[in-house]
Formats: C-alpha cells, sequence, structure tokens
C-alpha cells in the first residue's frame, strides 16, 4: 500500500477561486481622494488593461495597469493584475514587489491577494515569508484546509519543523483527526526521525476510521519505516481478512518477506497480488523480472516464474506484455520455439510493433529456420519497408537456402535505403558471400573492399574477408593482416581465432594451425566447424588416431 504526500507547494492561482468577486471587473473605488473625472479616467484606463488581458496581450495590459496606477496610485486591485502579468513575463522580483504592495494597499482581507504573494514567495524560496502569509490566511479564513495545508507544507520546506507541526495540529483541532493533517504529519516525523510520532498519529488515523482499508496500509507503512515489522504484517493480514481481494495489501507482504528472505512466504503473497487489479501489470512484471537470474539454475523458480505468467496471461489477454513475458522466459530457457509461439501471438494483437518482429525474427534465427525467416521477413516488410535491418534478415536466409538470386536481389534493395555504415556493411557482405559461392572471387574480393573502405573497423567483415582467402590460399600475407586487426577488437572471439588458425594450416604452419583450433573447441565445444577444421589439419600432419577422435564428435554432434 503505497500513499504520496506532497510536501512541495503546488499554490495556483485557479485554486485560490473562493473569491467572491472577479477581479476583471472595474474596481469599486473606496478611494474618496479621486474626484468624479479622474475616477472615470481611471476606469477607462483599467478597463483597457482589462480587455488586452482577455485578448492574452499581456504586454499592452501591463502597460495599462501601469497606467491606471499612475491616475490610482492606491489601487490595490491594478497592483494585483501588474503583479500577476510581471509573473508570467517571468519578471519575477517586480512581480513580487506588486504583490506585496496589494496586500499592505488593501484595508480588507483578500483571499487572491494573499494567495498570490505566498505563491510568489514560494517562487523565489522564501519557505518562511510564504508560510507566514498562509498562517494569516488560516486566521482569516479558518475553514480553508488548504491554508493549513500549504502553510505546513512551507514551514517544511524552510526547515521549520515545529511549525510545520504546530499548524496541522491547529488544522486538527478545527477539522478532528483527517487524512490531509495525518499524513502531513506523518512524512514530518518520519522525516525528522520522530517515528514514535508518526506511528502515534497514523494509529490514530485508522482507529478514527476503523473501516478505511486505505489508512490501514498508510498504518503498514509506517511501522515499516519505524521497524516495526511484525505490527505492518499484522496490519495487512488485517486488511486481507476484511477483504481479500486487496492486492496491495498482498504486495506489501510480499515485499517485506522477499526483503527478509522469507521467499516462500513472499512468492505466495505475489501469487495472490497478481490475481488483482489494483496493482499495475508494469508493477506485476517488474516483480517477476526480478527472478529472471534465477530462471535456469532453480526448478522451484522456474515453476513460480511459468505459473505467474500463466496468471498474467489469464488476467491480460489482449495485452502485449504478458506474451513478451512468455517468450522472454522460454529464450531465457532456450526453448525457441515457445519463444516464437507466444511472440506471433503478441504481433497478433499489435502487428504495428516493429520489436515484435525483430523479435520473431531473431527466434528464427536461433532456430536455424531459414524457410520460416523468409516468410516472417517478407510479411513484416509489406509492414516496414524501409527497414534495413528486415533486408539483412531476409537477404541472409535466402543465401542459407542457397537462393543467391534472390539474396543478391534483396541485398540490393536494402543497399537502395540503408544509410548506417553497419547495415550496409552487412548487405555488402551478403554479396560477398554470394559471389564467393558462385566462384566470382574477383567481384567478391571487390566488395570486401567496397565494405572496408566504408567501415573499416567491421571485425566481422575482417574475418570473412580473411577466412574467404585463406579458403582459397590467396593472398594469405592479406588474410593475416586482416584477421589480426579483427583479433584486436575481439581477442576470444572464436570464430576469428578459427579463422587465423586456417590461415596457419593454408601456410602449411601445422602445428599453430592446431594450437588455435584446439583453443575454439575449448571455448565453444558444440561448434562442428572447428572439428572439421581440426580433421583437416590432424589429416596434414598424419594423425589418424586424432581423425577418428574428430569423425567420432562430429558424429555425436550431427546425431
Amino acid at each position: 500500500m503505497i500513499k504520496h504526500v506532497y510536501i512541495a507547494s503546488f499554490i495556483l492561482l485557479a485554486s485560490l477561486a473562493g473569491c467572491k468577486s472577479s477581479l476583471l471587473s472595474i474596481p469599486s473605488s473606496g478611494d474618496k481622494y479621486l474626484d468624479y473625472e479622474t475616477q472615470k479616467v481611471f476606469e477607462r484606463a483599467y478597463f483597457e488593461a482589462n480587455k488586452q488581458k482577455v485578448l492574452n496581450n499581456k504586454e499592452e495590459a501591463l502597460k495599462g495597469y501601469l497606467s491606471s496606477l499612475e491616475i490610482n496610485p492606491k489601487s490595490h486591485a491594478a497592483m494585483y493584475q501588474c503583479a500577476k502579468l510581471l509573473y508570467q513575463l517571468e519578471k519575477f522580483p517586480e512581480a513580487l514587489a506588486y504583490a506585496q504592495k496589494a496586500v499592505n494597499t488593501n484595508p480588507e482581507y483578500n483571499h487572491w491577494y494573499y494567495g498570490q504573494l505566498a505563491q510568489f514567495y514560494s517562487k523565489f524560496g522564501k519557505y518562511e515569508e510564504s508560510a507566514k502569509v498562509f498562517s494569516e490566511m488560516v486566521a482569516h479564513e479558518p475553514g480553508e484546509r488548504a491554508n493549513y495545508t500549504e502553510g505546513a507544507s512551507q514551514y517544511y520546506n524552510a526547515k521549520k519543523f515545529d511549525e510545520a507541526e504546530a499548524l496541522l495540529k491547529q488544522m486538527q483541532t478545527k477539522f478532528g483527526v483527517e487524512r490531509e493533517s495525518s499524513t502531513r504529519l506523518d512524512f514530518i516525523y518520519s522525516a525528522t526521525n520522530q517515528r514514535e510520532k508518526a506511528v502515534e498519529v497514523m494509529e490514530q488515523l485508522a482507529e478514527t476510521y476503523p473501516e478505511d482499508l486505505q489508512y490501514k496500509g498508510y498504518l503498514s507503512e509506517t511501522y515499516m519505516r519505524a521497524g516495526l515489522e511484525e505490527k505492518a504484517i499484522a496490519v495487512l493480514q488485517d486488511i486481507l481478512n476484511q477483504d481479500s481481494s486487496v492486492g496491495k495489501a498482498n504486495f506489501a507482504l510480499y515485499t517485506i518477506h522477499s526483503e527478509a528472505g522469507r521467499e516462500e512466504q513472499a512468492m505466495v503473497h505475489l501469487k495472490k497480488a497478481f490475481k488483482t487489479d489494483d496493482i499495475t501489470l508494469q508493477q506485476k512484471l517488474q516483480a517477476v523480472s526480478s527472478y529472471f537470474n534465477g530462471l535456469k539454475r532453480d526448478e522451484q523458480t522456474k515453476t513460480d516464474i511459468l505459473e505467474l505468467s500463466d496468471i498474467l496471461l489469464e488476467n491480460y489477454a489482449t495485452y502485449v506484455e504478458p506474451y513478451l513475458l512468455k517468450a522472454d522466459i522460454y529464450a531465457t530457457l532456450n526453448d525457441f520455439h515457445k519463444a516464437r509461439e507466444y511472440t506471433r501471438e503478441a504481433i497478433a494483437i499489435d502487428p504495428s510493433n516493429y520489436a515484435l518482429w525483430s523479435k520473431l525474427l531473431n527466434a528464427n534465427l536461433r532456430l536455424g529456420d531459414s524457410k520460416q525467416q523468409v516468410v516472417d521477413a517478407e510479411e513484416a516488410l509489406m509492414l516496414f519497408p524501409n527497414v534495413p535491418e528486415l533486408y539483412i534478415d531476409l537477404a541472409f536466409a535466402y543465401l542459407d537456402l542457397g537462393d543467391l538470386t534472390k539474396a543478391l536481389e534483396t541485398a540490393d534493395e536494402g543497399l537502395e535505403i540503408a544509410l548506417e555504415k553497419s547495415d550496409k556493411s552487412q548487405l555488402y557482405l551478403c554479396k560477398a558471400t554470394v559471389f564467393g559461392k558462385q566462384g566470382k572471387h574477383d567481384k567478391e574480393d571487390e566488395v570486401f573492399e567496397n565494405i572496408l573502405s566504408i567501415n573499416p573497423f567491421s571485425s566481422t567483415v575482417l574475418n570473412n574477408y580473411a577466412f574467404s582467402l585463406a579458403e582459397r590460399k590467396k593472398e594469405l600475407p592479406l588474410a593475416d593482416s586482416l584477421i589480426n586487426i579483427a583479433l584486436r577488437l575481439e581477442p576470444s572471439n572464436p570464430f576469428f581465432l578459427d579463422t587465423k588458425g586456417w590461415i596457419y594450416y593454408a601456410k602449411g604452419e601445422y602445428e599453430m594451425a592446431i594450437k588455435l583450433l584446439e583453443k575454439c573447441i575449448a571455448i565453444d565445444p558444440k561448434n562442428p566447424e572447428y572439428y572439421r577444421h581440426a580433421r583437416a589439419v590432424y589429416t596434414a600432419l598424419g594423425n589418424q588416431s586424432m581423425v577418428n577422435e574428430m569423425n567420432r564428435i562430429l558424429e555425436e554432434l550431427n546425431d
């Protein structure tokens, strides 16, 4: 149960609407010293200023009110209007001066004048002066609650805590125990480390209104700040005994037990909170995300997260977020089939969300499902024809399927709209790979050189170009130079180490080659490419037993 106590001032002129008369009317002069003709001249000037103000011509309106003050220097109404306009024009010192004059010149109390002056004092950080004005307003208007609370807020800002407390207690004397004064007293007592007083004032509020569960929720928070955990838990349980559907009480209990390390009890309350409407979906998602770290290593955590996600899916079936949560859970568990399935359901709800399509295409990639990648990327392109990443995904899917013509066409289409170096590099890389597969190595090399002229430090391009040269046993010094740059950028990348080893193999330096390939296998023992390369090196070394071992491992990986 979370309460909010706003201590900072929020006085607006509109909130001071308790005035009984309009300040845009011509002031009926109590200025007896003006003769009839002078009074008429003043009224015309004031009326013209009012008209300009209504038309939102602030500068002209200000000139008009100043002009009327030259005629009648004692017009507090004109002073008030000048102050208001100067404030709006951000001429704050002048605004404050006229606001003070309006209050001091008027022999009678005016709610608007005092409220404006209090606001301006607060604007300039003169919190104590602002508080004193509000205190005067309390004396004049003891039935206006806002005067008490704003005065207390300004005393708090001025660090005059005793005065703030006194004004709020005066409010309680007038109106009895109620929410506004009690929660502000609680805030002051908690901020000044008077926890016993904070507990006392909130217990009094809860006891005065025993049927108001919200006040009991406030009390539980005060107990927690005071270190009275058992009392906080007891109050929250009492709330649930009165109304078991109060999700905030269960959520608060979840938080208390979780922070105390009582995870089993915490989860019981979290599941109950997930089934209620008074906890926002965002709060629920935030809570479940904290369990992701234990998802793969703890079976109970996995069971709990899946149950929580099922609850969200049941209660928010038309929202994207529960499906995304499911997709993220299964992606974390490396079940990309289910991750893809839930991502599709999210897309069905919001097909205009590109992030969902990106997640779907990534799932296809993780599954190695190039056929489905083609289907999904083409559908996404109908919705997002100007997104280069889609052309990249589609071109490489065609490449993987062996449709070199389509791969080349798609890469060219993507290059027509690509602006970023990284996007252009990927599309050109696809073209280079196509040319390599077609045996058009001159074009392949030309494209690689073109990419490097655009993006000389693309580690993937450097690696692929070097590997292509090593495969052809062509320009091996250049290949060596290229892969060395890539390895400086990513020294532990097993793909790059494999390329370096393959260059050693092409140069006939088999012992150096096998050392690097063994390192690649240690980093990523599931990649069959490293074993195939190692098998070739062992064959060149005449080590048949290791050739047989590589074959055995490759068979296991294929199974």
